[in-house]
């Protein structure tokens, strides 16, 4: 589509690399693609689809046949993956997959982004597909018909008129009714003739992501040559239809800047792992925000997120899994007052704990919202001792995997988890994959209640990490079980799913200062020691 890139080739060679002695702790390593010449829409593309978990997941776990060639473009979307995860890199090994033979030639991302995920086959692209309904209906005896297809991305009009850019208007524009011009009428089986006839579109099944791209480029017939619309928008922070829509939130933005025969391409997308913005710009990864996104004219394809889950507790004893599964707080809906620990005034000291491996240190970064404590995936326990980090008026202590301690051991534990909260905790979270909430969580969450004070859980609430989980469910978990467990909190539990983007460090702030409001008072040493006689047995 495009003939030159707005960069040179060679441009950007150095990456943007975070040195071991940062002290940014909200700081993620991401690496650079490499401009092959004008490749900047495929280095875009491949930007966003990288920092979509699910894609990512899905080609990763993706076996190859053995007699895979160069031209596997799933095989070469693995190994770029996996370099792209440690440095900067090439696309070399796409490019000729896709079949790209001139690289100083630049083409269209939305093309390419729509080219990749057809090729890749449905079990990859499957978590950007969507089914809609194109509907006729006749004018004269009401008949309508139906026209099922899938789509990977819905095209949204520009008035060329309009100086600034109503996006929502234009969403809610194209499922709007319209009648077709007398040449354009359909045929109707049950009248036997052309009738007036209307149309509009429905959407059957929702996509986990919603693509959308901006109609930028238009054929002008008085100067009989290609345009590109360039007014300005702001660009939704979360998308809200009424009607059955899902709630979406912004979490990548294809970015271009020029003219219909040359320009260049960025990508602006929101990190999965720590909710910040970043700005990939071939080899260059740097740190953005969403003010970027403000009144500008350079947003071409932009991707929501469906919030699938919502933390928040239930009032009602009536607990079951069907609410949580169901639990409706929009994850998009914090936009301003949001919480830090800096605005918090009153002193909140919080002891976190639960079962090994669980995401403890994960959840005490989200409250102080840096990464404070090393957290990472895997099966190795990364905390090897009570460790405590304080921002503001909020202190967290992280502990290790204290059930496999005897009980003299535990009390010295405790004792020190007490002197690191000085004068003591004031709120227990108790940390848990909601995907592995299995028999054994359980009997680890009563014996932990076992050894305290009965008073003790009238300060605790549940943390569900792993939130994503939800969906996959179904009856492998024992609700009751799980019910059990939170109504021994007063139904106070919250569920995060660090994958989505979204950042959980307000909401949970506020939780917690609403159980504070009710009782401030630190918890003893001898609220939390081992008093009776409990037997606990070691965790594997």
């Amino acid at each position: 589509m495009f003939a030159n890139s707005m960069t040179k080739p060679g441009s950007h060679i150095t990456a943007q690399k975070r040195s071991h002695g940062s002290h940014d702790r909200n700081e993620v390593q991401y690496n650079g693609l490499k401009n092959q010449g004008a490749t900047c829409y495929l280095n875009a593309v491949l930007q966003c689809l990288f920092m979509t978990p699910e894609f990512r997941e899905a080609v990763g776990s993706h076996e190859a046949p053995g007699d895979s060639g160069e031209e596997n473009l799933l095989l070469q979307l693995q190994k770029l993956f996996t370099k792209l995860s440690e440095k900067a890199t090439t696309t070399e090994g796409i490019t000729r997959s896709l079949g790209i033979r001139h690289v100083y030639e630049q083409q269209d991302a939305v093309e390419y982004y729509r080219k990749i995920l057809k090729a890749v086959g449905t079990n990859a692209s499957k978590v950007f597909e969507g089914k809609m309904n194109n509907i006729t209906k006749c004018g004269q005896c009401g008949n309508e018909t139906p026209e099922p297809s899938t789509f990977i991305s819905i095209l949204l009009s520009i008035d060329a008129g309009n100086d600034k850019y109503d996006m929502g208007k234009s969403l809610k524009t194209f499922f709007e009714h319209s009648k077709l011009e007398e040449d354009d009428w359909m045929y109707c089986e049950e009248c036997d003739h052309k009738t007036e006839t209307e149309t509009w579109s429905e959407i059957d099944e929702y996509p986990t992501v919603l693509t959308l791209h901006l109609k930028r480029f238009d054929f002008d017939y008085i100067q009989m040559r290609y345009k590109k619309n360039e007014c300005r928008l702001d660009v939704p922070l979360s998308l809200r239809k009424e009607g059955n829509w899902p709630i979406y939130d912004l979490y990548a933005v294809i970015n271009h800047m020029g003219g219909y025969s040359s320009g260049h391409y960025n990508a602006i997308i929101r990190s999965f792992e720590n909710g910040m913005w970043y700005c990939f710009d071939d080899y260059n990864v740097t740190r953005t925000s969403e003010a970027s996104l403000e009144n500008s004219s350079l947003p071409y394809m932009l991707m929501y997120r469906k919030s699938a889950l919502s933390p928040g507790s239930i009032k009602t004893a009536a607990l079951n899994l069907d609410s949580i599964k169901m639990a409706a707080l929009n994850l998009g809906s914090i936009k301003t007052a949001a919480l830090n620990p800096d605005s918090i005034h009153q002193p909140m000291r919080i002891l976190l704990m639960g079962p090994s491996r669980g995401g403890k240190s994960t959840v005490g970064n989200i409250i102080l919202g840096g990464n404070y404590f090393p957290s990472k995936s895997g099966l190795a326990t990364v905390t090897k001792e009570s460790t405590v980090k304080t921002v503001g008026n909020v202190t967290v202590v992280d502990t290790p995997n204290l059930f496999s301690l005897d009980k003299s051991s535990w009390n010295e534990e405790i004792k020190k988890c007490v002197k690191l909260s000085d004068p003591g905790p004031n709120v227990i979270l108790w940390v848990t994959p909601i995907s592995k909430f299995i028999e054994h969580q359980q009997g680890l969450f009563h014996t932990f209640k076992k050894r305290l004070d009965p008073r003790t859980t009238k300060r605790m609430m549940i943390i569900f990490t792993h939130g994503r989980e939800l969906k996959k469910i179904g009856q492998r978990i024992d609700s009751e079980k799980l019910c059990k467990v939170v109504r021994c909190c007063q139904n106070r539990y919250h569920v995060i799913d660090i994958t989505d983007g979204h950042n959980y460090t307000s909401e949970l702030l506020e939780k917690l200062s609403e159980m504070l409001a009710k009782e401030a008072t630190a918890i003893t040493q001898r609220q939390l020691e081992c008093t009776r006689r409990i037997s606990l047995k070691k965790t594997k």
